[in-house]
């Protein structure tokens, strides 16, 4: 006759082994799950920002080329189209701060000199405003665009000095460098912003 004995523990060990598994299945899972949504999100809106500083850099420098006069010497025609280049990188800097709440008064602050060029209000209007400038102050103005864009791209577009990715889907998964924006590129932004300001 064989005589087994109860370990007296193992009810206890299952109690145990369940509470943790009903832990990890009711917690862990949903807060990594939770978590790798953030991350995604939060790369994508990277990539979102990023592709707007790369479409306010292309239409300021085609604005900056057009009243520099790169081309073809400024003509009213010209200037006009710069006038509306110049409103469509504003516009640009609006979708830039509504994605990057955390720096909308420093965009704002660009965004406010750009419309003080391209705004219709009185004594000029945007155009006649573009229009008075001499050849000096349209390249000196173009300068200034051409500067800002390059600091307002190189700040939304620097994790991609530290990754390799791809349009559409921002940084790779498990990047955890420097996020956007630059704060020193974006505070250049401004600096350049104020100096080309309309008073």
């Amino acid at each position: 006759m064989t005589v087994v004995l109860k370990d007296p523990l193992t009810p206890r060990r299952f109690k145990w082994l369940i509470a943790i598994v009903l832990l990890v299945t009711v917690v862990g899972i949903p807060a990594t799950l939770y978590w790798a949504l953030q991350r995604s999100d939060m790369h994508l809106r990277w990539d979102l920002e990023a592709r707007y500083a790369q479409e306010f850099y292309f239409q300021s420098d085609y604005a900056a080329g057009l009243l520099k006069g790169d081309v073809t010497p400024p003509t009213n025609i010209t200037i006009g189209t710069a006038s509306n280049e110049l409103a469509g990188a504003t516009d640009e800097l609006y979708n830039i701060e509504y994605l990057d709440t955390s720096h909308i008064n420093t965009i704002d602050r660009i965004t406010t000199a750009l419309e003080t060029l391209n705004t219709q209000a009185a004594p000029y209007s945007s155009l006649d405003y573009l229009q008075s400038l001499n050849s000096t102050q349209r390249s000196f103005l173009a300068t200034q665009l051409r500067l800002l864009g390059h600091n307002i791209v190189n700040a939304y577009w620097n994790y991609a000095n530290f990754t390799d990715t791809s349009p559409g889907v921002g940084p790779p998964f498990w990047y955890s460098g420097p996020s956007p924006p630059d704060s020193q590129l974006l505070q250049d932004a401004v600096n350049v912003a104020r100096g080309i300001q309309r008073k």
